[in-house]
């Protein structure tokens, strides 16, 4: 009824990156726009996309030695590619918690706005990391095919089964 995807992390990574993106149009306002739940929201978003990333970054490390043994050549690739999930992580974390951080101080309208800048300044920065992650992935799936068997379909899932009355 319900599978897993194999490879798991193409299906993770995008969520990271939609919530990185909300996060930042959600800091973004708050700097303008002084709603009770707006900075709420905006924590939620990030410590989800934090919590996100992580699980992202724990996919594509599972899967790194796999790609490797068909594809030795696209080291470098992977390595570029892992390099900029390992920022996003760390710029999602970071914002994550001046969000939670900001929280007891968002009654206070000019601190408020201080913080909210410092907030949307780290969630561009996120989404900067978050930008050359998903290039460099795509790159290396769309011009490289690492992790694409030659076939087509993605490597790691069997070929769809077809039954006597598909013909």
């Amino acid at each position: 009824m319900f599978e897993i995807p194999d490879p798991l992390h193409p299906a993770v990574v995008h969520f990271p990156i939609v919530l990185i993106f909300l996060g930042t149009l959600l800091s973004i306002l708050a700097i303008f726009i002084r709603r009770g739940a707006l900075p709420q929201y905006t924590a939620v978003a990030l410590i989800l996309a934090a919590a996100g990333a992580q699980l992202a970054v724990n996919t594509g490390s599972d899967q790194i030695d796999g790609v490797l043994e068909r594809m030795p050549d696209a080291k470098p690739l992977i390595l570029v590619h892992a390099e900029w999930g390992l920022k996003t992580r760390t710029a999602a974390v970071i914002a994550a918690v001046a969000s939670l951080v900001a929280l007891p101080f968002h009654r206070f309208k000019t601190f408020r706005r201080v913080l909210a800048f410092i907030i949307a300044a780290i969630t561009v920065w996120a989404c900067f990391c978050a930008f050359e992650a998903a290039a460099h992935g795509g790159a290396m799936v769309f011009h490289h095919g690492v992790g694409v068997a030659p076939n087509g379909s993605a490597t790691g899932s069997p070929p769809p089964a077809t039954t006597p009355g598909d013909k």
